[in-house]
């Protein structure tokens, strides 16, 4: 027997019906299956829809026939469907007025419920512009919380959000993306290694059917899922009209912890950030320190006994405080490359930063 859980799967993986759509048709036909045995009349006494969302439905119902069958077939392709009152749909999302009906996973499937319960997971938001600081600033607040077994979420695009996954994954923390377009692609493409590493240390979710390519709309419908699946979120450097901002807007309706990590009065690029902290979020100056008013302690467990051989040089180099441009003379490479190495070797307690910028080893 085909069950309404069925038919929202089925309904919710017809190409080309948005989210929202496939909501107000429910509300308005009254159940998934209803949607499903309906037809064009139906569906228009139910929601405004266009004529080729009529097309495609209709299309989709007629190829598929046997809605029980959709999710097996998902399934097949690793894909796992979590729906709106599943036992391990995600708490949190209730508290969206429009909470996804379905939401596809890749990844940790079975583990969403847990992944999500856990009240020591944090969303990091930002630019996809970030400058050094805001590089650096993310490695070392995202390796600090990972490596204390905190989960993080973003949502794998270009700058903060894509340096938050690999800073979690450089210390083999948990860390899960949200799309904007279906779990099966991955956007943008160059992060494909990421996205694979994802997979096996968290989960990869969308509220879209597989195949459906990102479009700007889908990326605030996205930022809401990501406001929304953690009791906390970072910005970390956010302009005026960043979609960061507006991230953290949605996670403040939702009554979510928003900090904020300060930027330079003079640039632009961390207006909406600074504009954030005048507003009353919360300052993140140190990671260890959030991670006391937290309750908790950095995790110290797991740091190899020897610095890496990539940073070994780098490490060998301070006899004495040193701050990065001085190492970056010194050893003829990029103060960037400098600031990478600096804080992986922090981050593994071989070396600690001290007022005025300088680095000096731990042991």
């Amino acid at each position: 027997m085909v069950s309404e859980r069925d038919y929202t799967i089925a309904l919710a993986s017809c190409p080309g019906l948005e989210p929202a759509t496939l909501r107000k048709l429910i509300a308005g036909c009254g159940s998934a299956r209803n949607v499903w045995d309906g037809g064009q009349e139906d569906w228009l006494a139910a929601a405004r829809i266009s004529p080729g969302t009529v097309r495609r439905l209709t299309a989709w119902i007629d190829s598929t026939r046997d809605a029980s069958g959709v999710e097996t077939r998902l399934l097949e392709r690793r894909i796992g469907c979590v729906v709106k009152g599943d036992k391990n749909y995600p708490s949190r999302l209730y508290d969206l007025e429009n909470a996804p009906a379905v939401i596809f996973v890749r990844g940790h499937s079975r583990d969403i419920g847990m992944l999500f319960q856990r009240d020591d997971i944090v969303s990091v938001v930002g630019t996809r512009r970030a400058s050094a600081y805001a590089v650096e600033a993310t490695r070392w607040i995202v390796g600090t919380l990972a490596r204390s077994r905190w989960h993080v979420v973003s949502g794998l695009a270009l700058g903060i959000d894509i340096c938050a996954h690999q800073s979690a994954l450089e210390v083999q923390g948990v860390t899960s993306a949200v799309l904007a377009c279906g779990v099966d692609l991955c956007y943008p493409v160059n992060h494909k290694r990421t996205y694979d590493a994802i997979l096996e240390h968290g989960c990869i979710i969308s509220e879209y059917p597989p195949g459906t390519p990102v479009a700007k709309h889908r990326f605030p419908e996205r930022n809401r899922l990501i406001a929304a699946l953690s009791p906390t979120l970072i910005v970390v450097q956010a302009g005026e009209k960043s979609g960061a901002l507006l991230t953290a807007g949605m996670a403040l309706d939702l009554g979510r912890d928003v900090y904020a990590v300060p930027g330079p009065i003079t640039s632009v690029h961390f207006r909406g950030s600074n504009r954030l902290l005048a507003d009353g979020a919360g300052v993140l100056l140190n990671p260890e320190e959030f991670l006391l008013e937290q309750g908790q302690t950095l995790v110290a467990a797991g740091f190899e006994q020897t610095p890496p051989e990539r940073w070994r040089r780098l490490y060998e180099m301070l006899q004495e405080p040193l701050g990065a441009s001085a190492l970056s003379e010194k050893l003829l490479v990029p103060v960037s490359h400098v600031y990478a190495g600096l804080l992986e070797l922090e981050l593994d307690g071989f070396v600690q930063r001290k007022p005025g910028g300088v680095y000096q080893r731990n042991r």
